[in-house]
């Protein structure tokens, strides 16, 4: 339906960012990235894009908009504590360090792909946001969600012309 796209799909121009939220409702140790932009939704900026790709590593593409900014929400399983926020800035020119197959395509494989095929679509920054998920009791699962959207927001906060400062009213208006 073309009410559900995102405003650059039906011709205009593309936010300065855009937030991804990569996983799925259905799984505990998977639903990081939906769950936080749930909870970004409700706190809406001018120029920022949200954008749930669930499990379709691949619909990151379609995403992909030459924008100033790229936050990536995702689930990860094995790196660190329970519960943890992993923040990294993968740069979208830097090689994969391990061959994947089809069944691993995630959003830095993506990203390699991209380079690749739509380079002119690659965004400047990237920002990785994960939650380590492995070992997540689930009464710790909202606490995790909340330090994630913290991390978004202090991204946000750090982007150009997109600060605090800038989204509030000015006192000499």
């Amino acid at each position: 339906m073309q009410a559900d796209l995102e405003p650059w799909t039906r011709g205009l121009p593309a936010p300065p960012v855009t937030v991804v939220g990569c996983g799925n409702w259905l799984m505990a140790v998977d639903r990081v990235g939906p769950r936080v932009l749930r909870e970004l939704a409700g706190r809406r900026r001018p120029g920022v894009a949200l954008a749930d790709v669930g499990t379709t590593g691949l619909g990151l593409l379609d995403r992909l908009s030459g924008q100033e900014l790229l936050i990536l929400v995702d689930a990860c399983v094995g790196r660190t504590a329970p519960g943890e926020v992993l923040v990294s800035h993968p740069d979208p020119e830097a090689a994969l360090p391990l061959p994947t197959g089809t069944h691993q395509i995630g959003p830095l494989e993506v990203l390699a792909i991209a380079r690749e095929l739509y380079p002119e679509r690659l965004p400047r920054r990237i920002a990785l946001v994960q939650v380590e998920t492995g070992g997540l009791e689930p009464e710790q699962e909202e606490a995790a969600c909340g330090r994630a959207v913290a991390a978004v927001e202090r991204l946000l906060d750090g982007t150009p012309g997109r600060s605090a400062a800038a989204d509030a009213p000015s006192a000499a208006a």
